[in-house]
Protein backbone atom coordinates (compact mmCIF):
# COMPACT_ATOMS: atom_id res chain seq x y z
CA UNK A 1 0.00 0.00 0.00
CA UNK A 2 0.92 3.71 -0.18
CA UNK A 3 2.33 5.83 2.73
CA UNK A 4 -1.04 8.09 2.32
CA UNK A 5 -3.63 4.54 2.38
CA UNK A 6 -1.30 3.07 5.58
CA UNK A 7 -1.85 6.82 7.40
CA UNK A 8 -5.33 6.71 6.27
CA UNK A 9 -5.89 3.18 7.93
CA UNK A 10 -4.06 3.70 11.15
CA UNK A 11 -5.82 6.48 11.61
CA UNK A 12 -8.96 4.85 10.84
CA UNK A 13 -7.84 2.70 13.48
CA UNK A 14 -7.66 4.18 16.71
CA UNK A 15 -11.26 4.41 18.68
CA UNK A 16 -13.18 7.73 18.65
CA UNK A 17 -16.51 8.40 19.94
CA UNK A 18 -19.19 7.97 17.12
CA UNK A 19 -19.44 11.81 16.75
CA UNK A 20 -16.14 12.17 16.06
CA UNK A 21 -16.18 9.80 13.13
CA UNK A 22 -15.70 11.24 9.92
CA UNK A 23 -15.16 9.60 6.86
CA UNK A 24 -13.82 11.15 4.03
CA UNK A 25 -14.69 10.47 1.02
CA UNK A 26 -15.38 11.30 -2.70
CA UNK A 27 -17.97 10.19 -4.89
CA UNK A 28 -21.10 10.65 -7.64
CA UNK A 29 -24.29 10.65 -8.98
CA UNK A 30 -25.29 9.73 -12.44
CA UNK A 31 -28.63 8.91 -14.00
CA UNK A 32 -28.86 5.28 -15.77
CA UNK A 33 -31.62 5.80 -18.19
CA UNK A 34 -32.55 2.11 -19.27
CA UNK A 35 -30.94 0.34 -16.14
CA UNK A 36 -32.60 -2.18 -13.63
CA UNK A 37 -31.63 -4.01 -10.05
CA UNK A 38 -30.02 -6.83 -12.21
CA UNK A 39 -28.38 -5.17 -14.95
CA UNK A 40 -27.04 -2.47 -12.83
CA UNK A 41 -25.77 -5.11 -10.28
CA UNK A 42 -24.25 -6.47 -13.18
CA UNK A 43 -22.54 -3.16 -14.27
CA UNK A 44 -20.84 -3.16 -10.75
CA UNK A 45 -19.57 -6.67 -11.24
CA UNK A 46 -18.20 -5.45 -14.64
CA UNK A 47 -16.44 -2.17 -12.98
CA UNK A 48 -14.98 -4.28 -10.37
CA UNK A 49 -13.10 -6.48 -12.78
CA UNK A 50 -11.62 -3.83 -14.68
CA UNK A 51 -10.43 -1.95 -11.70
CA UNK A 52 -8.04 -4.54 -9.32
CA UNK A 53 -8.13 -1.72 -6.71
CA UNK A 54 -12.04 -1.73 -6.31
CA UNK A 55 -10.98 -6.10 -5.61
CA UNK A 56 -8.85 -5.09 -3.01
CA UNK A 57 -9.30 -5.24 1.03
CA UNK A 58 -6.91 -4.60 3.70
CA UNK A 59 -6.56 -7.09 6.61
CA UNK A 60 -4.63 -6.31 9.96
CA UNK A 61 -2.16 -8.72 10.99
CA UNK A 62 -0.95 -9.89 14.34
CA UNK A 63 1.72 -7.29 14.44
CA UNK A 64 -0.10 -4.37 13.54
CA UNK A 65 0.64 -4.09 9.53
CA UNK A 66 -1.83 -4.31 6.83
CA UNK A 67 -1.91 -7.05 4.03
CA UNK A 68 -3.79 -6.42 0.82
CA UNK A 69 -6.49 -9.33 -0.46
CA UNK A 70 -7.57 -9.25 -3.99
CA UNK A 71 -10.31 -11.07 -5.15
CA UNK A 72 -10.71 -12.64 -8.31
CA UNK A 73 -13.04 -10.57 -10.77
CA UNK A 74 -15.53 -13.87 -11.41
CA UNK A 75 -15.94 -14.19 -7.75
CA UNK A 76 -17.86 -10.53 -7.58
CA UNK A 77 -21.45 -10.08 -7.24
CA UNK A 78 -23.81 -7.88 -5.91
CA UNK A 79 -27.70 -8.41 -4.07
CA UNK A 80 -29.65 -5.34 -4.30
CA UNK A 81 -30.50 -4.50 -0.12
CA UNK A 82 -33.68 -1.98 0.26
CA UNK A 83 -33.44 1.31 2.52
CA UNK A 84 -36.84 2.42 1.64
CA UNK A 85 -39.49 4.51 0.00
CA UNK A 86 -39.62 8.48 0.43
CA UNK A 87 -41.78 10.69 -1.22
CA UNK A 88 -39.75 14.10 -0.77
CA UNK A 89 -36.40 14.41 -2.85
CA UNK A 90 -35.07 16.14 0.26
CA UNK A 91 -35.52 13.28 2.90
CA UNK A 92 -34.51 10.82 0.17
CA UNK A 93 -31.17 12.54 0.01
CA UNK A 94 -30.69 13.23 3.48
CA UNK A 95 -30.91 9.00 3.73
CA UNK A 96 -28.72 8.76 0.99
CA UNK A 97 -25.85 10.96 2.71
CA UNK A 98 -26.54 9.35 5.66
CA UNK A 99 -25.23 6.31 4.44
CA UNK A 100 -22.75 6.97 2.50
CA UNK A 101 -21.28 8.67 5.58
CA UNK A 102 -21.55 5.78 7.64
CA UNK A 103 -20.88 2.66 5.11
CA UNK A 104 -17.70 4.68 3.12
CA UNK A 105 -14.59 4.14 5.24
CA UNK A 106 -10.90 2.65 4.97
CA UNK A 107 -11.50 -0.37 6.94
CA UNK A 108 -15.01 -1.12 5.35
CA UNK A 109 -15.26 -3.40 2.64
CA UNK A 110 -14.78 -2.59 -0.68
CA UNK A 111 -13.96 0.98 0.95
CA UNK A 112 -17.14 2.11 -1.02
CA UNK A 113 -21.07 2.44 -1.13
CA UNK A 114 -22.96 2.57 -3.99
CA UNK A 115 -27.01 3.45 -3.37
CA UNK A 116 -29.39 3.39 -6.39
CA UNK A 117 -32.69 5.57 -6.27
CA UNK A 118 -35.52 4.35 -8.42
CA UNK A 119 -37.17 7.77 -9.88
CA UNK A 120 -40.79 7.93 -10.88
CA UNK A 121 -40.44 7.15 -14.91
CA UNK A 122 -38.53 3.94 -14.03
CA UNK A 123 -35.00 5.62 -14.39
CA UNK A 124 -32.31 4.72 -11.79
CA UNK A 125 -29.78 8.02 -9.86
CA UNK A 126 -26.47 5.98 -8.87
CA UNK A 127 -25.21 7.55 -5.90
CA UNK A 128 -21.39 6.53 -5.27
CA UNK A 129 -19.04 7.26 -2.88
CA UNK A 130 -15.45 5.76 -2.09
CA UNK A 131 -12.92 6.46 0.40
CA UNK A 132 -10.69 9.32 -0.35
CA UNK A 133 -7.48 7.09 -0.25
CA UNK A 134 -8.40 4.78 -2.61
CA UNK A 135 -9.98 7.25 -5.05
CA UNK A 136 -8.69 10.59 -6.59
CA UNK A 137 -10.99 13.52 -8.02
CA UNK A 138 -9.81 12.36 -11.93
CA UNK A 139 -11.34 8.33 -10.93
CA UNK A 140 -14.58 10.06 -10.08
CA UNK A 141 -14.77 11.76 -13.40
CA UNK A 142 -13.66 8.01 -15.19
CA UNK A 143 -16.49 6.41 -13.39
CA UNK A 144 -19.14 8.88 -14.42
CA UNK A 145 -18.54 7.81 -17.95
CA UNK A 146 -17.60 4.49 -17.47
CA UNK A 147 -20.96 3.38 -15.57
CA UNK A 148 -22.55 4.00 -18.40
CA UNK A 149 -20.34 1.79 -20.91
CA UNK A 150 -20.54 -0.75 -18.51
CA UNK A 151 -24.07 -0.81 -18.30
CA UNK A 152 -24.79 -1.04 -22.58
CA UNK A 153 -22.25 -4.06 -22.22
CA UNK A 154 -24.28 -5.77 -19.61
CA UNK A 155 -27.54 -5.12 -21.44
CA UNK A 156 -25.82 -6.79 -24.63
CA UNK A 157 -24.19 -9.58 -22.66
CA UNK A 158 -20.46 -8.94 -23.45
CA UNK A 159 -17.75 -10.78 -21.68
CA UNK A 160 -16.63 -9.05 -19.02
CA UNK A 161 -13.87 -6.32 -19.43
CA UNK A 162 -10.27 -6.85 -19.23
CA UNK A 163 -8.53 -5.08 -16.79
CA UNK A 164 -6.62 -1.97 -16.96
CA UNK A 165 -3.15 -1.27 -15.09
CA UNK A 166 -3.46 -1.65 -11.52
CA UNK A 167 -3.38 0.46 -8.65
CA UNK A 168 -1.30 -1.73 -6.74
CA UNK A 169 1.50 -1.75 -9.46
CA UNK A 170 1.90 1.78 -8.75
CA UNK A 171 1.79 1.65 -4.86
CA UNK A 172 4.68 -1.35 -5.40
CA UNK A 173 6.65 1.48 -7.54
CA UNK A 174 5.76 4.13 -4.83
CA UNK A 175 7.09 1.71 -2.12
CA UNK A 176 10.28 1.26 -4.46
CA UNK A 177 11.15 4.77 -5.18
CA UNK A 178 10.90 5.74 -1.45
CA UNK A 179 13.18 2.92 0.04
CA UNK A 180 15.77 5.40 -1.48
CA UNK A 181 15.12 8.05 0.20
CA UNK A 182 16.97 9.08 3.03
CA UNK A 183 17.56 12.40 5.41
CA UNK A 184 20.15 13.59 2.45
CA UNK A 185 18.14 13.09 -0.44
CA UNK A 186 17.99 16.12 -2.58
CA UNK A 187 14.31 14.93 -3.35
CA UNK A 188 14.01 16.14 0.11
CA UNK A 189 15.04 19.96 -0.39
CA UNK A 190 12.18 21.32 -1.53
CA UNK A 191 10.18 20.19 1.80
CA UNK A 192 12.48 21.27 3.60
CA UNK A 193 13.05 24.81 2.35
CA UNK A 194 8.98 24.90 2.72
CA UNK A 195 8.98 24.44 6.43
CA UNK A 196 8.39 27.08 8.51
CA UNK A 197 10.41 27.87 11.84
CA UNK A 198 7.75 25.70 14.18
CA UNK A 199 8.36 22.72 11.30
CA UNK A 200 5.24 23.56 9.81
CA UNK A 201 3.90 24.72 6.26
CA UNK A 202 2.70 28.30 6.21
CA UNK A 203 -1.16 29.18 6.77
CA UNK A 204 -3.87 30.57 4.62
CA UNK A 205 -3.36 33.84 2.92
CA UNK A 206 -4.12 36.28 6.06
CA UNK A 207 -7.15 37.57 4.05
CA UNK A 208 -9.18 34.66 4.17
CA UNK A 209 -9.61 35.38 7.97
CA UNK A 210 -8.26 31.71 8.63
CA UNK A 211 -5.21 31.22 11.22
CA UNK A 212 -3.07 27.59 11.93
CA UNK A 213 -4.61 25.61 14.44
CA UNK A 214 -8.65 26.60 13.63
CA UNK A 215 -10.85 23.80 13.43
CA UNK A 216 -13.63 25.18 10.67
CA UNK A 217 -16.32 23.27 9.00
CA UNK A 218 -15.40 22.93 5.12
CA UNK A 219 -17.98 23.80 2.52
CA UNK A 220 -17.77 22.40 -1.08
CA UNK A 221 -18.38 25.24 -4.21
CA UNK A 222 -17.99 24.41 -7.64
CA UNK A 223 -17.98 28.63 -9.83
CA UNK A 224 -17.34 28.86 -13.12
CA UNK A 225 -15.32 31.91 -12.98
CA UNK A 226 -14.75 32.12 -16.74
CA UNK A 227 -17.22 31.23 -19.40
CA UNK A 228 -16.71 29.71 -22.74
CA UNK A 229 -15.67 32.17 -24.72
CA UNK A 230 -13.31 33.81 -22.59
CA UNK A 231 -11.74 30.00 -21.52
CA UNK A 232 -11.10 29.51 -25.38
CA UNK A 233 -9.18 32.72 -26.11
CA UNK A 234 -7.12 32.51 -22.83
CA UNK A 235 -6.26 28.87 -24.73
CA UNK A 236 -5.66 30.29 -27.77
CA UNK A 237 -2.77 33.17 -25.84
CA UNK A 238 -1.42 30.06 -24.15
CA UNK A 239 -0.32 28.37 -27.62
CA UNK A 240 0.50 31.93 -29.41
CA UNK A 241 2.61 32.13 -26.34
CA UNK A 242 4.12 28.43 -25.93
CA UNK A 243 2.90 28.14 -22.21
CA UNK A 244 1.50 25.05 -21.27
CA UNK A 245 -2.43 25.90 -20.14
CA UNK A 246 -2.14 23.90 -16.68
CA UNK A 247 0.97 26.62 -15.81
CA UNK A 248 -0.46 29.70 -16.59
CA UNK A 249 -3.76 28.91 -15.19
CA UNK A 250 -1.72 28.24 -11.61
CA UNK A 251 0.51 31.57 -12.38
CA UNK A 252 -2.81 33.64 -12.83
CA UNK A 253 -4.67 31.97 -8.99
CA UNK A 254 -1.37 32.69 -7.57
CA UNK A 255 -1.12 36.07 -8.48
CA UNK A 256 -4.57 36.66 -7.73
CA UNK A 257 -4.26 35.06 -4.04
CA UNK A 258 -1.50 37.21 -2.95
CA UNK A 259 -2.75 40.51 -4.82
CA UNK A 260 -4.45 41.89 -1.18
CA UNK A 261 -1.22 40.23 0.98
CA UNK A 262 1.96 42.56 2.19
CA UNK A 263 4.42 39.66 0.92
CA UNK A 264 4.48 38.71 -2.87
CA UNK A 265 5.47 35.25 -2.51
CA UNK A 266 3.35 32.60 -1.29
CA UNK A 267 3.52 29.40 -0.62
CA UNK A 268 1.52 26.33 -1.58
CA UNK A 269 1.04 22.23 -1.97
CA UNK A 270 0.71 21.75 -5.44
CA UNK A 271 -0.77 18.32 -6.76
CA UNK A 272 1.27 15.85 -9.29
CA UNK A 273 -0.97 13.80 -11.70
CA UNK A 274 0.93 10.11 -11.15
CA UNK A 275 -0.38 8.21 -13.90
CA UNK A 276 2.89 8.03 -15.71
CA UNK A 277 2.42 4.84 -17.18
CA UNK A 278 0.00 4.37 -20.40
CA UNK A 279 -2.06 1.82 -18.56
CA UNK A 280 -2.90 4.18 -15.17
CA UNK A 281 -4.55 6.86 -17.50
CA UNK A 282 -7.90 5.25 -17.25
CA UNK A 283 -7.15 3.63 -13.78
CA UNK A 284 -9.08 4.11 -10.61
CA UNK A 285 -7.26 4.70 -7.56
CA UNK A 286 -5.36 7.54 -5.34
CA UNK A 287 -2.47 8.63 -7.86
CA UNK A 288 -2.84 12.16 -6.88
CA UNK A 289 0.49 12.96 -5.12
CA UNK A 290 1.29 17.07 -3.31
CA UNK A 291 4.74 18.93 -3.75
CA UNK A 292 5.34 22.35 -1.87
CA UNK A 293 6.04 24.99 -3.70
CA UNK A 294 7.30 29.01 -3.24
CA UNK A 295 6.53 31.66 -5.85
CA UNK A 296 7.41 34.84 -5.90
CA UNK A 297 4.80 36.57 -8.13
CA UNK A 298 6.40 40.04 -7.73
CA UNK A 299 4.67 43.09 -8.05
CA UNK A 300 2.82 44.54 -11.39
CA UNK A 301 4.89 41.98 -13.25
CA UNK A 302 3.41 40.99 -16.89
CA UNK A 303 1.67 37.86 -16.72
CA UNK A 304 4.56 35.72 -18.67
CA UNK A 305 6.96 36.84 -15.85
CA UNK A 306 4.96 35.30 -13.36
CA UNK A 307 4.27 32.13 -15.56
CA UNK A 308 8.24 31.67 -16.30
CA UNK A 309 8.47 32.26 -12.15
CA UNK A 310 5.61 29.66 -11.66
CA UNK A 311 7.38 27.42 -14.44
CA UNK A 312 10.70 27.30 -12.28
CA UNK A 313 9.21 27.11 -9.00
CA UNK A 314 7.14 24.20 -10.21
CA UNK A 315 10.49 22.41 -11.47
CA UNK A 316 11.92 22.61 -8.60
CA UNK A 317 8.86 21.64 -6.41
CA UNK A 318 8.58 18.54 -8.44
CA UNK A 319 12.17 17.04 -7.83
CA UNK A 320 10.11 16.03 -4.15
CA UNK A 321 7.67 14.12 -5.89
CA UNK A 322 9.19 10.74 -4.91
CA UNK A 323 8.59 11.89 -1.15
CA UNK A 324 5.40 12.43 0.28
CA UNK A 325 3.75 14.16 3.47
CA UNK A 326 4.29 11.50 5.70
CA UNK A 327 7.62 10.48 4.92
CA UNK A 328 9.17 13.84 4.49
CA UNK A 329 7.85 14.48 8.33
CA UNK A 330 9.77 11.09 9.24
CA UNK A 331 12.66 11.73 7.92
CA UNK A 332 13.10 16.01 8.55
CA UNK A 333 11.45 15.42 12.14
CA UNK A 334 8.80 17.96 10.80
CA UNK A 335 4.97 18.21 11.67
CA UNK A 336 4.70 19.60 8.45
CA UNK A 337 0.25 19.61 7.77
CA UNK A 338 -1.46 21.03 4.55
CA UNK A 339 -2.64 24.40 3.96
CA UNK A 340 -3.29 25.52 0.47
CA UNK A 341 -3.36 22.66 -1.72
CA UNK A 342 -3.56 24.12 -5.77
CA UNK A 343 -4.38 21.45 -8.64
CA UNK A 344 -5.53 21.81 -12.53
CA UNK A 345 -7.42 19.06 -14.26
CA UNK A 346 -8.54 19.26 -17.95
CA UNK A 347 -11.69 17.39 -17.78
CA UNK A 348 -12.86 17.84 -20.81
CA UNK A 349 -11.31 14.74 -22.66
CA UNK A 350 -12.11 12.55 -19.55
CA UNK A 351 -12.98 9.00 -21.33
CA UNK A 352 -17.00 9.03 -21.42
CA UNK A 353 -17.50 12.58 -21.45
CA UNK A 354 -19.83 12.79 -23.87
CA UNK A 355 -22.63 11.07 -21.66
CA UNK A 356 -21.99 13.06 -18.43
CA UNK A 357 -24.65 15.96 -19.73
CA UNK A 358 -27.33 12.88 -20.70
CA UNK A 359 -26.68 11.47 -16.88
CA UNK A 360 -27.29 14.65 -15.20
CA UNK A 361 -23.79 13.57 -13.48
CA UNK A 362 -21.58 15.65 -11.01
CA UNK A 363 -18.82 14.63 -8.44
CA UNK A 364 -19.21 15.64 -4.99
CA UNK A 365 -17.50 15.33 -1.87
CA UNK A 366 -18.32 13.29 1.80
CA UNK A 367 -18.13 15.74 5.32
CA UNK A 368 -14.29 16.22 6.10
CA UNK A 369 -12.60 17.28 9.37
CA UNK A 370 -12.74 20.81 10.48
CA UNK A 371 -9.74 22.12 9.75
CA UNK A 372 -7.58 25.33 8.55
CA UNK A 373 -7.09 23.82 5.02
CA UNK A 374 -8.17 24.84 1.56
CA UNK A 375 -8.00 22.26 -1.04
CA UNK A 376 -8.92 24.95 -4.82
CA UNK A 377 -9.17 22.74 -8.05
CA UNK A 378 -9.30 24.80 -11.48
CA UNK A 379 -10.70 22.03 -13.73
CA UNK A 380 -11.42 22.74 -17.40
CA UNK A 381 -14.76 21.88 -18.66
CA UNK A 382 -16.67 22.12 -21.34
CA UNK A 383 -19.04 24.97 -20.28
CA UNK A 384 -15.68 26.38 -19.27
CA UNK A 385 -13.80 26.84 -16.28
CA UNK A 386 -14.50 25.57 -12.47
CA UNK A 387 -12.18 26.52 -9.16
CA UNK A 388 -13.98 23.74 -7.54
CA UNK A 389 -12.84 24.69 -3.79
CA UNK A 390 -13.40 22.79 -0.58
CA UNK A 391 -12.12 25.73 2.08
CA UNK A 392 -14.00 26.62 5.81
CA UNK A 393 -16.88 28.16 5.35
CA UNK A 394 -16.33 31.13 6.92
CA UNK A 395 -17.90 34.48 4.81
CA UNK A 396 -14.30 36.45 4.99
CA UNK A 397 -12.60 33.26 3.45
CA UNK A 398 -15.40 33.14 0.97
CA UNK A 399 -15.28 36.36 0.35
CA UNK A 400 -11.69 35.82 -0.34
CA UNK A 401 -12.41 33.26 -2.99
CA UNK A 402 -14.77 35.09 -4.82
CA UNK A 403 -12.30 38.51 -5.26
CA UNK A 404 -9.88 35.66 -6.09
CA UNK A 405 -11.94 34.35 -9.12
CA UNK A 406 -12.49 38.38 -9.76
CA UNK A 407 -8.68 38.73 -10.33
CA UNK A 408 -7.80 35.87 -12.18
CA UNK A 409 -11.23 37.19 -14.55
CA UNK A 410 -9.57 40.14 -15.10
CA UNK A 411 -6.35 38.82 -15.65
CA UNK A 412 -7.41 36.70 -18.55
CA UNK A 413 -8.77 39.44 -20.07
CA UNK A 414 -6.15 41.88 -20.23
CA UNK A 415 -4.10 39.46 -22.13
CA UNK A 416 -6.91 38.24 -24.17
CA UNK A 417 -8.95 41.43 -24.63
CA UNK A 418 -12.24 38.95 -24.66
CA UNK A 419 -14.98 40.29 -22.53
CA UNK A 420 -16.34 37.87 -20.36
CA UNK A 421 -20.09 37.52 -21.07
CA UNK A 422 -22.05 38.70 -18.50
CA UNK A 423 -24.88 36.19 -18.98
CA UNK A 424 -22.44 33.32 -18.58
CA UNK A 425 -22.35 31.99 -15.01
CA UNK A 426 -19.75 32.73 -13.07
CA UNK A 427 -19.95 32.89 -9.16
Amino acid sequence: MTPDQERRLEVAGVPRQPEDEVNPWIGLRATLHGADFVSFAGTLRRFCARHESLRCMFVRREDGSFERRIIDPELIGFQPRHLGTFDDRGETFDAVMAELDDRTGPLSWPAATVLTVTEPNGDITVFAAFDHVTFDGYSAYLTMGELKQHLEAEINHAPLPAPVGSYVDFAVDQRAAQDAISPDSPALEPWRRAADVSGNLPGLPRATGVRRGDEIRHRLRFPTFAGPRLSQAFEDWCHQHRVPQPLAYTAVLLRAMVAEEDDAAITVLMSTHNRTRPEWHEAIGWFSGIVPMTVDVGRDLPLLEVIRRTAEAWQFGKTAETVPLPLANQLLGTSMRPATVLSFMDSRHVPGRDGWEEMDSTVFLGEVEPSDEMHIYINAMPYGMELAHRAPDTAPCTEFLDRVMGRMREQMTAVTRQVNDPMEALA
